[in-house]
């Protein structure tokens, strides 16, 4: 794949990804996808194997993060459901309370919250380590923006301004991307 392919599939793929903060899922899957092949790409193209590690590693410690969220949703639900149906479960470590299937939901509620977290504020600091390379591969020093803003968004996402910070970083990423040119080219 040419330089200029790979930095419009990464360039698109960030923005599209930066749509998926306004529930477009499938769109946000796709750019994210997109960003993710672009990206490998131009580390092959620069053959930095640094750069590379750092966009899997971000990669698959956000996909962690999401399947513990999405797989914590489910196990906080399943003691309300058994509940309702009128259906008990004795948990031997908490003791049967009235409240006990919220107390249960609430405990898997506290656990996924600080595993995702966790997960989730590793992979922005991969990410904003392979937008800190691009920069310097590139000159382009909007992808340290885009990396810092990332990161403070992860962090900030857990009292929920952070979507928003992330869909700037998103941006700031897409258009550096669109917008560097192939080193050893003059135009």
């Amino acid at each position: 794949m040419s330089f200029d392919s790979a930095k419009v599939l990464a360039g698109i793929g960030a923005l599209l990804a930066g749509i998926g903060i306004f529930g477009y899922v499938i769109p946000s899957i796709i750019g994210l996808i997109l960003f993710l092949v672009g990206m490998m790409e131009l580390a092959d193209y620069f053959n930095d194997r640094g750069l590379k590690s750092d966009i899997m590693n971000w990669f698959i410690l956000g996909l962690i993060a999401l399947i513990v969220l999405t797989a914590g949703v489910f196990l906080a639900i399943i003691p309300f459901t058994i509940s309702f149906s009128g259906m008990h479960m004795n948990y031997p470590m908490i003791p049967y309370h009235p409240y006990h299937p919220f107390l249960t939901s609430l405990l898997i509620i506290i656990v996924v919250i600080v595993t995702t977290a966790l997960f989730f504020l590793l992979s922005a600091i991969y990410l904003r380590r392979a937008m800190n390379n691009m920069s310097s591969r590139t000159g382009e020093k909007l992808f340290e923006s885009g990396g810092l803003i990332y990161l403070i968004g992860a962090i900030l996402t857990f009292i929920m301004i952070g979507v928003l910070v992330i869909l700037v970083a998103w941006i700031i990423i897409g258009v550096a991307l669109l917008s560097i040119k192939e080193p050893g080219k003059s135009t």
